[in-house]
């Protein structure tokens, strides 16, 4: 498989994150949004997909680390893809964040080396970002339906969370306990996906300890500056 198609793989686990964009509206939403918003260095949370997205991404963890420099802010994506993990690490002001804050990029697919991305694929990576506004759960939960506190039992333990739902067939249940919002979602556009959480924390460490090298030029991409 081509470095390219690795990143793609890896990739595709984000669009996961846009069971998260929930778009809402009630009057008491609002406290609910605002305790979801915080996150900070070392926080993590993973998830298991279920439904038929699982074939190609059975599991994704969110993490926000840095690289050696405690000064830096990275977000790492680690996803267990049909290819094997892979990991998307992009280095970010803060938390959220939207495309055109990224930086830089580091990938590793499976057993190859990490690569840093190239301008042309940050180019690619903010893109997508910017027509998947998918990390800020915070801020997209403000347009959903408020549907109330529930129970929610998942392989992280049982605990309350907040039901959101959206015309649309999404349901999201996200909690301010839990690093990144979310408890469980669902996505009835899918075709019935699901991810539920399964563990979060506060003591994340980069997934990629090694040196990454400059990535070749990709056909078509054009030189790397």
């Amino acid at each position: 498989m081509r470095v390219m198609d690795h990143i793609r793989a890896g990739l595709s686990a984000a669009a996961a994150i846009g069971l998260l964009a929930v778009p809402a509206g009630a009057q008491d939403i609002e406290k609910v949004c605002t305790a979801i918003g915080g996150v900070g260095h070392g926080d993590w949370a993973e998830f298991k997909m279920e439904g038929p997205q699982a074939a190609q991404v059975s599991g994704v963890r969110f993490a926000l680390v840095d690289r050696g420099n405690p000064q830096e802010l990275w977000f790492e994506l680690k996803a267990a893809t049909a290819q094997g993990d892979q990991v998307v690490q992009l280095q970010v002001p803060n938390f959220p964040f939207d495309g055109d804050d990224v930086s830089q990029g580091i990938v590793k697919a499976m057993q190859l080396p990490a690569m840093r991305m190239p301008e042309q694929m940050l180019g690619m990576m903010r893109q997508q970002m910017q027509s998947n506004p998918m990390l800020d759960i915070a801020e997209q939960c403000r347009t959903s339906e408020l549907v109330g506190e529930e129970d929610v039992t998942t392989p992280a333990g049982s605990m309350k969370a907040w039901h959101l739902k959206v015309a649309d067939g999404n349901d999201a249940w996200v909690s301010g306990e839990v690093p990144f919002g979310i408890v469980k979602g669902t996505s009835g556009e899918s075709g019935g996906d699901t991810m539920v959480l399964t563990g979060f924390g506060n003591d994340a460490r980069s997934s990629i300890s090694e040196e990454p090298q400059d990535m070749p030029a990709m056909p078509g991409m054009g030189p790397q500056d």
